[in-house]
């Protein structure tokens, strides 16, 4: 653990080439940096990051507030999942006629970290807790993880397809990184 005065830092190495800045669910920030960097050039980098680094802790401590707030009880997390797993396919049944793609599967999962994924087989799966947001945001995530069958990555294309079906789709967005 390195520190600079009022900011504490986990410090990884490895032969990567650039340095990456994180900030840990528990609000630590780990730096993973290359050999070659000296610890006064990770310091000044931190310092010059240090509103970055400030912010998204907050909204790491936010984030877990209101997850803590949300606690389920088991019947609550069984009610959701049942409720998933009535909406949501019909939810990708409807995006997927729009955008003319096919998932070869859907799953209903209790992934904590992620909403919706897509494999390289294009099989969706979405978190039970998607449920616990408005209707439209769940319909984003739907819709993000089939415009995947399409794009597999994060491209301008992919995000214009994603567009094109919802264009309030940033909106979308912050819905699910403010509330979680």
């Amino acid at each position: 653990m390195s520190a600079i005065p009022d900011l504490t830092y986990r410090l990884e190495r490895s032969d990567r080439k650039t340095v990456q800045l994180k900030i840990c669910p528990d609000g630590t920030l780990l730096v993973n940096a290359p050999h070659r960097y000296s610890i006064e050039e990770i310091d000044a980098l931190i310092v010059r990051h240090r509103r970055w680094i400030e912010n998204h802790r907050a909204a790491m401590e936010r984030r877990t507030a209101r997850v803590q707030a949300l606690a389920q009880t088991q019947e609550q997390i069984d009610s959701l999942f049942l409720k998933a797993r009535e909406i949501i396919p019909d939810r990708v049944a409807y995006f997927s006629r729009l955008m003319n793609v096919e998932p070869t599967g859907i799953r209903i999962t209790s992934a904590q970290k992620r909403f919706g994924s897509c494999s390289a087989r294009n099989s969706l799966c979405f978190s039970y807790r998607i449920m616990m947001y408005p209707s439209e945001a769940v319909d984003y995530v739907v819709v993000h993880e089939l415009a995947h069958i399409r794009y597999h990555d994060h491209s301008r294309e992919f995000y214009q397809l994603v567009e094109t079906i919802l264009p309030n789709y940033r909106h979308l967005e912050a819905i699910l990184k403010e509330q979680l």
